[in-house]
């Protein structure tokens, strides 16, 4: 018997051990992961494609540091 055949045997055991309104929370947990694993991505592919473009060296003296972009002493 392969390993898989044993987990799902023990899983069904498992499942069949609980009360009525137990099963059907594992009903709507399964369900919830079948939806979630067949959901398509939320942006859509142009936006998840979109080329980053260089904007070139970091220039020397460009610091982002808080004192010294609001002179406030990081308060």
């Amino acid at each position: 018997m392969s390993m898989q055949t044993q987990l799902m045997q023990a899983l069904v055991e498992k499942i069949r051990s609980l009360p009525p309104e137990r099963i059907a929370e594992v009903e709507d947990f399964v369900d919830f992961l079948k939806q979630r694993a067949q959901a398509k991505p939320h942006a859509p592919p142009a936006a998840r494609e979109f080329p980053v473009i260089s904007v070139g060296q970091w220039p020397e003296g460009l610091s982002l540091r808080r004192e010294e972009i609001y002179g406030d002493d990081g308060r």
